[in-house]
Parts: C-alpha cells; sequence; structure tokens
C-alpha cells in the first residue's frame, strides 16, 4: 500500500550566495550543496566532520533543523528552529521561514501536539495577510485545518508488559479478485489485531503513514470521525475521513488515541480486501519492530538493536520510511513498504538508467495501482536487477519499472516483501533511523 498520508514539506531553495562565493569556506560550500540537493543521506554522514568547519551559523542551524527532522531527533530540530527564526530571520527570507515553520509544526504534530501545531502556522499566516503580504497560502492552510482536525485529541500512547513482546504473523501470497490472474505478486504481512474486543487481521504496512481502515470497517470498529474531507494520498489523491479510534490490542501492547485515516473509495477491494492497515506511526511508537517473515512473528525487542557502525540507513519523510539502497555503485532513496508484495522501480529511477534497463527489460500491462487507482498499465518487467541494502548485494526478479512519469511510484522506487524475504530478520528501528538486514 502506498502510504495512507504525508505532510508534505514545501522547501524554497536555499539561497546560499553568502556561502558560495570565490572565498567562500570548503566546508559551508559542500554543506550548502548537500541540503540544495536534499541529499539527507550523505548530509547525515558527513556533518559531524564538517560541522567544526562551517563559517556561517545559518547552514550548521539549518543542517541540525532538517537531520533531526529526518533522522527522529525532534528536540534538535525544534531548538535549531528556533534559533533560525529568533537570529536569522532575513537571512532565511520568506520561502524558508515558511519551511522552517511548516517543519516545526510537523514535529509538534508527530508528538501528538496538534493545538500547538494548528497555532504555530495560523499565527504565522494571520501576521502576513494583515501586513497584506502576497503569496501561495494553500500549503498552510491545509496544514492548519489537519491540525485542527485533531487538536482536541491525546497524544497516541502505548503500554507495553516488560520483556519481548511476539506478535504472531502470517506471511501470505497475495490473492487478487481477478479470474486467472496468473501474475505474481508477492506476500503481505497479517497480524491479529483487538478492536472492542473483537480480533480482526490487519496488514503490517510501514509504507502507511497512519493507521488505514475502509468505511465500512471503521463504522464497523467505533472510530470517531472528526473530518469527513481528508485528502489521502495513495495511488491517487482521493478524499476521505480523519478519525481516531479509542484503543487497539497488537500483541501484549495496548495503543490508545490512534489516528485512523478512512477510505470510503470502495475500488480497491474490487480486486483486494484492504479493509485495515497498521501504520508507521504505530510502529515508530513502539521504537524497534523485528520481521521474522518465514517464522510467522513479529518481534517488539525490550533491548533495541545496536545501532550499526556506518550509522543511519533510514530517514523518515513524514511517517513514511525511506531507505538506502544502491545500483550501479550509486545510491538511492526508496520507500520501505511491507504493504508492496514485490518491489518497483519508478520513472525517475528508469530515466536515470533508461539504456541499461531498455537493453534487459519487456514491455507488458500489468494491474497496477493503490487507493483510487486500481487500473492496467504498461510497464517494464526486469528479469533479474541488482540492488544492494544493508551491505548486501541482492538480486530481484521480475522487478517492474514504472515507465509513466508520475507519481504512482516515488521516490527511486518502493521496495516491498521482495526485499524482507529474502532474509531470515529485518530490524527496523525508528528511534535511531537504521534497517538491518540478517
Amino acid at each position: 500500500m502506498k502510504k495512507s498520508w504525508i505532510i508534505r514539506v514545501f522547501w524554497g531553495i536555499l539561497m546560499l550566495g553568502m556561502a558560495m562565493g570565490a572565498k567562500a569556506q570548503v566546508a559551508d560550500m559542500r554543506v550548502g550543496e548537500l541540503l540544495n540537493s536534499s541529499d539527507w543521506f550523505t548530509l547525515e554522514k558527513e556533518y559531524p566532520l564538517l560541522k567544526d568547519s562551517v563559517q556561517t551559523p545559518l547552514l550548521g542551524l539549518m543542517s541540525e533543523a532538517l537531520l533531526g527532522y529526518y533522522f527522529n531527533r525532534p528536540d534538535e530540530t525544534l531548538a535549531c528552529v528556533d534559533s533560525l527564526l529568533r537570529y536569522h530571520q532575513e537571512e532565511l527570507g520568506l520561502d524558508n521561514i515558511t519551511s522552517m515553520l511548516m517543519v516545526r509544526s510537523a514535529t509538534e504534530a508527530k508528538r501528538g501536539n496538534y493545538a500547538v501545531a494548528a497555532d504555530v502556522l495560523k499565527d504565522f499566516a494571520s501576521q502576513l495577510r494583515a501586513q497584506g503580504v502576497e503569496m501561495d497560502y494553500t500549503p498552510i492552510d491545509k496544514a492548519v485545518q489537519h491540525y485542527n482536525y485533531s487538536r482536541n485529541y491525546l497524544p497516541m500512547s502505548v503500554e507495553r508488559p516488560e520483556g519481548d513482546v511476539v506478535i504472531a504473523m502470517a506471511n501470505d501470497n497475495i490473492v487478487l479478485k481477478i479470474e486467472n490472474d496468473t501474475v505474481p505478486r508477492g506476500t503481505t504481512l497479517q497480524v491479529p489485531v483487538v478492536v472492542g474486543g473483537k480480533e480482526y487481521q490487519a496488514i503490517f504496512d510501514t509504507g502507511s503513514g497512519s493507521t488505514f481502515m475502509s468505511a465500512a470497517f471503521a463504522e464497523k470498529v467505533g472510530v470517531n470521525v472528526v473530518a469527513d474531507s481528508f485528502l489521502i494520498q495513495g495511488g491517487r489523491q482521493v478524499y476521505g475521513y480523519w478519525g481516531f479510534m479509542d484503543s487497539m490490542r497488537l500483541g501484549g501492547i495496548t495503543v490508545r488515541n490512534i489516528p485512523v485515516a478512512i477510505n470510503p473509495d470502495t475500488t480497491l477491494n474490487k480486486v483486494a480486501d484492504i479493509d485495515f492497515l497498521i501504520g508507521a506511526d504505530v510502529m515508530a511508537l513502539l521504537g524497534e519492530v523485528q520481521i521474522f517473515p518465514h517464522d510467522g512473528k513479529i518481534v517488539v525487542p525490550a533491548q533495541p538493536t545496536a545501532k550499526p557502525a556506518d550509522g543511519s540507513n533510514m530517514y523518515m519523510d513524514g511517517s513514511s520510511l525511506i531507505i538506502k539502497g544502491e545500483s550501479g555503485g550509486k545510491a538511492y532513496g526508496f520507500l520501505f513498504d511491507t504493504g508492496n508484495g514485490m518491489a518497483a522501480l519508478s520513472y525517475s529511477f528508469y530515466e536515470r538508467n533508461k539504456v541499461e534497463i531498455d537493453m534487459k527489460a519487456k514491455r507488458v500491462r500489468r494491474l497496477t495501482g493503490g487507493v483510487g487507482a486500481v487500473e492496467e498499465r504498461d510497464v517494464l518487467v526486469l528479469p533479474v536487477w541488482a540492488l544492494s541494502f544493508g551491505g548486501r548485494s541482492l538480486e530481484f526478479r521480475d522487478m517492474v519499472v514504472t515507465i509513466e512519469g508520475d507519481k504512482l511510484v516515488p521516490y527511486a522506487g518502493n521496495i516491498g516483501m521482495a526485499l524482507v524475504n529474502q532474509f531470515e530478520k529485518v530490524a527496523i528501528n525508528f528511534d535511531d533511523c537504521f534497517v538491518v538486514f540478517e
């Protein structure tokens, strides 16, 4: 599944002329280059080595604010954004002030401080409008509206027993409701979840930003709907509902005050029963989850995995997990989506590797899509394609390549169970932003 929702941060181009002159320091130039290219993996690796040499305070604060945002260090993000806005407003300019306030609000919202998230942006927009500033207020207004939906709700919370928690899991083949469908669809992870004293099966989906339900299922389990015109990002943008569920039990863990994206569109359920997904925001609250794809279990460990010596190979864009992979010696960011039974490469990846892909792939027509868009499309299929993750070189068979320039497959690709199923254990650590494949 695609992520159910995500608050996008709209970046202005950083105008770093003061760091780009002929006499600029090498550290400033490098940091400015990585910020402008949004190369978060490289910036996370190089910034600690460059930090003491950076001559421009704005660059240092901007780097630390954004690294904190993407690599789950919210205290760092809030402190740096506040310093930027207090001491560097003139250097930032309006576009980047807006972006930093969007970051601040998104960080507060991830902590469940919904009213603070809404009011920060609302007050900012009110001041600009009062001064007659002409700009596109749409992203700000949409974010304020979204946070306002949730302002009267407590943050999501978790209660768990001491020791490791083991959750039963089924890793079953995906079977669509299509006659004579012989195309391999891979597998999906299903876990038992108790809501209101009754047990249901839910997809354990790292590609969904929040818990996701069909409208019929949300009504059955008593989700409290707080908004009836909520934009859901899926195969296409569709409008659904936004609500809160009082609690659910996952293994021995109880999660409370769960935000839920609700899809009234029945398109997806015509080909597959997608009524209940557990999203990455719930998983992040657990700190770490360990998937054992061939042993029928997911473990939430009492003692988290030690961070690898080579650092973070995952960052969080909102609640979407972006993992670092390599192809042909080049690094890319891939959406890590266990709701996807297979794996797919994006149009942007295709453009960068077009000659080699065209030599090896064959063009076919396939059923593709997600929320709001299930349709046949022309795609390329690679018999074999090599990618590296976590220092492991892997072969992916029957890899689909998108050849249309849309957002159906974001980033460099959507890597799902075709990756997970090649290992005995996959540990996803949200606190320190890394994935270990064993």
